[in-house]
């Protein structure tokens, strides 16, 4: 016997619980029973869900009135945020092209020529300041 438990390690294993097929039935509750239990579960998810999002929004608020207080204590501009557009974008989830956004000027080429003339520029101050210290 000690032989065969060597060469079969899987024929000591205890039974483990829930591997079997059993259903829920044995727990005493009707089918209805049962969808009643699953929908209150489910409803309760889903008040967890919204006290969760309420909590981060509150959060946020909080941050942004600190952000804006140090905005104002330097003089500095709000940036633009994208974010408020992607909360919405994020309803309308759809698998078609994506849309293309388009700065005021509304031609890819114009913006590439400006930016590389701003880098050549940046790039000739800079040259410029290294001369001069040395």
């Amino acid at each position: 016997m000690m032989m065969l438990k060597m060469m079969n390690p899987m024929g000591s294993m205890p039974s483990v619980p829930g591997t079997g097929g059993e259903e829920k039935e044995d727990s005493g509750l009707t089918r209805e029973e049962q969808q009643e239990q699953e929908r209150l579960r489910k409803e309760a998810i889903m008040q967890a869900e919204k006290e969760r999002h309420k909590k981060y929004r509150k959060q946020d608020e909080e941050r942004e009135v600190v952000r804006q207080s140090i905005r104002d204590k330097y003089n500095l501009e709000k940036p633009l945020n994208d974010d408020e557009d992607e909360d919405e974008d994020d309803e309308d989830d759809s698998f078609g092209a994506a849309k293309k956004r388009e700065d005021e000027d509304g031609d890819p080429i114009a913006q590439a020529q400006k930016m590389a003339e701003k880098q050549l520029n940046d790039a000739k101050m800079l040259a410029q300041e290294k001369c001069s210290l040395q």
